[in-house]
């Protein structure tokens, strides 16, 4: 079974949080790579300085911000795979 505590169970299988969750996720993905990219241009560096930061922001934001959903996931895969089972089985 899933190492998901079980009283965040329906939390997570709540689709509509969860695409919350991913757009807010986009957005503020979009809206740092942005300024980031604005702000090392100002500061005169070159181009591929964008790459190591933003996988800082990938590192220290993003991943971070979508562990619910791949919680969710793990959780909804889990289910369906002892559903999967128990109709198997009877």
């Amino acid at each position: 079974m899933s190492s998901l505590p079980p009283e965040h169970g329906p939390a997570l299988l709540d689709v509509g949080a969860l695409q919350r969750r991913v757009l807010l996720t986009g957005v503020v993905t979009m809206v740092l790579f942005l300024a980031t990219g604005v702000a090392l241009s100002s500061l005169g560096l070159p181009g591929w300085y964008v790459l190591p930061v933003a996988v800082l922001l990938y590192a220290r934001v993003v991943r971070p911000m979508m562990q619910p959903v791949r919680d969710a996931v793990r959780l909804r895969r889990d289910l369906a795979y002892q559903a999967f089972l128990e109709q198997r089985r009877g």
